[in-house]
């Protein structure tokens, strides 16, 4: 089984080796340099080979749309799903907080791009996806998975979610948690049918 890993922005493959490694044990894995905006990143990830994709903050909203575009299995750490949803909460925080500081970013995309590239509009196109957020994300609020999982299996897709025990990225207490989730999933969802 091949898969894509994904980083969010600002991040890198070094910085989500709690991500990777879970994965190693199924297959090969790969990890490029990845800090692409969204419309980019499904454009460039559409073009490599996997079974699977995963993907933490931005680079799991381009997992779960380039998931949905391919028909693959999705894992999401963390993801945005609704980048208007994401546009509206980002804008309720100081100017001086990475919040604001996404929103301003989220600012510089014409809005129809924030629509199309907003994963929340692919749920009716995700078969099998397993999500994963913090219950005390400060970046992305868990209503976003919350959200996206219902959409997905109101559609017909199979879509298993975990609200953990993190923040918006997962500390080292965090990694064996995540490790088992992702590695039940696999086994349970992906290599048993």
């Amino acid at each position: 089984m091949k898969f894509l890993v994904i980083h969010g922005k600002g991040s890198s493959p070094e910085k989500i080796g709690w991500l990777i490694d879970p994965l190693k044990e199924f297959g090969e894995v790969y990890a490029p340099e990845f800090d692409l905006e969204v419309k980019e990143g499904v454009e460039k990830a559409l073009k490599i080979n996997f079974d699977c994709i995963a993907g933490h903050s931005r680079g799991g909203l381009i997992a779960l749309i380039t998931a949905a575009l391919k028909g693959t299995c999705v894992i999401s750490i963390s993801a945005p799903s609704d980048r208007i949803r994401q546009l509206k909460y980002s804008s309720t925080f100081p100017k001086d907080t990475i919040q604001y500081r996404n929103y301003l970013d989220l600012l510089k995309i014409p809005e129809e791009e924030l629509k199309k590239y907003s994963a929340i509009n692919y749920a009716n196109k995700i078969k099998k996806a397993l999500l994963i957020h913090g219950e005390r994300d400060e970046i992305v609020e868990k209503e976003q998975s919350k959200l996206m999982c219902e959409e997905i299996g109101r559609n017909g897709g199979e879509c298993e979610l975990h609200i953990i025990n993190m923040r918006h990225s997962p500390g080292k207490s965090n990694e064996k948690e995540i490790k088992e989730i992702i590695q039940r999933w696999i086994n349970t969802k992906i290599f048993s049918k």
